[in-house]
């Protein structure tokens, strides 16, 4: 987890983080767009056991997993949500053979637009309804909004700290 403090976010500042993480991701996991050394450095595995495309890959899956948490919590009454929204253990994200950096930074900026949308489109009331985790703990939207943006930094930090540590 980032040190983040996000206690007062607020729905307008998760989407402005949200529609800049698509180009905040492009410039660390491909700085040269169309230069095929560039785009390799983006499927090396760095010291942290992961390549910077694992990491976009998770970013993207995982801002999928909690966009459909908030819509279910924002349209039912009392879901019961995955262990993986509020687990990152819970969660197993594959690499789609064959996947490019480019499709896969392509498929996070839709991701990435498709939740600040959602984000947008919430009264703020609507915010402090919950949903329970299977397996027991509840959580609110507003939590899931700020896991989305929490999640973002921490996949943006990994993807710069991979790419450095992959390229020299």
């Amino acid at each position: 987890m980032s040190p983040l403090d996000l206690s007062r976010l607020s729905g307008p500042d998760a989407v402005v983080a949200l529609r800049s993480y698509p180009r905040r991701f492009r410039a660390a996991a491909l700085p040269i767009e169309g230069d095929p050394v560039v785009e390799q450095w983006a499927g090396r595995i760095g010291p942290a056991g992961t390549s910077a495309l694992d990491t976009v890959v998770a970013t993207t899956n995982t801002w999928v997993l909690l966009g459909r948490a908030l819509h279910q919590v924002l349209v039912q009454d009392q879901p019961v949500l995955h262990a993986a929204v509020v687990d990152p253990a819970e969660r197993v994200w594959d690499l789609p053979p064959g996947l490019g950096v480019v499709d896969a930074l392509d498929h996070l900026a839709e991701q990435a637009d498709e939740l600040a949308d959602a984000v947008e489109r919430i009264h703020p009331p609507d915010l402090e309804r919950t949903g329970s985790i299977a397996g027991g703990g509840t959580i609110t939207a507003f939590d899931l909004v700020a896991d989305a943006v929490r999640v973002g930094a921490d996949g943006l930090a990994l993807v710069e700290q991979t790419i450095a540590a992959v390229r020299d």
